[in-house]
């Protein structure tokens, strides 16, 4: 589950949705503002709060991650993303079942998002649009590497839908590729080709191996 391609989704899902750092916000964006925009930029102020503070020994690391990767498990739906990742395999299993696998996959993204917290820092977004469609509200935002000026930004959307008075993430899609239908691919087949208790044997070892830090 762990990819390189993984790692790069995940890495630019965290940096566009807190916007960490710099936030850039192209003029034309403040026209096209909705609510769900609004949301996803005070979540951003909270982040940079968190970020600016001083993290020099690894206890202060750790509980900035922790802080920063609350915010990151409020603002992602991973029941919806769960979900839909699995497809037709959902209603297949029992609520105990789907209980155990999205707390997996919310285990893994968090700490796919710990290791790459310092990673996020490279660049600086700017929202483009907010749209409503028929399966949630669409943001779409552009992330440009601050090390690499010469690279195109990246064209990251965000589809989210209200719940109570929290917007939530449940899907991602980076240059054209889609987070939920990319783990819904891989999981099929995991589960198509070895059957439900190897997806989550392979999603336990993966917590069990030691964090790369990459």
């Amino acid at each position: 589950m762990n990819t390189v391609h993984q790692r790069r989704l995940f890495v630019i899902l965290v940096s566009a949705v807190l916007a960490l750092g710099a936030l850039v916000i192209a003029p034309s964006a403040h026209a096209q503002t909705g609510p769900a925009t609004r949301y996803l930029r005070q979540r951003n102020d909270e982040v940079n709060t968190i970020l600016r503070r001083a993290a020099r020994t690894p206890d202060q690391r750790t509980q900035r991650s922790a802080e920063v990767t609350r915010i990151l498990s409020d603002l992602l739906d991973y029941q919806e993303l769960a979900r839909r990742s699995l497809g037709t395999h959902w209603d297949q299993h029992t609520e105990a079942e789907r209980r155990e696998f999205v707390d997996l996959l919310r285990q893994l993204v968090e700490r796919n998002y710990e290791q790459n917290l310092e990673r996020v820092l490279e660049f600086e977004v700017s929202y483009t649009s907010e749209t409503a469609d028929t399966d949630g509200t669409v943001v779409r935002t552009e992330a440009r590497s601050r090390t690499e000026r010469r690279q195109p930004p990246v064209e990251i959307t965000y589809t989210l839908h209200l719940q109570g008075n929290a917007w939530r993430v449940f899907d991602v899609v980076t240059d054209g590729v889609s987070l939920v239908r990319n783990y819904r691919n891989q999981f099929n087949r995991i589960i198509t080709e070895n059957g439900w208790p190897a997806l989550i044997t392979r999603m336990r070892d993966r917590l069990a191996q030691p964090a790369s830090g990459r």
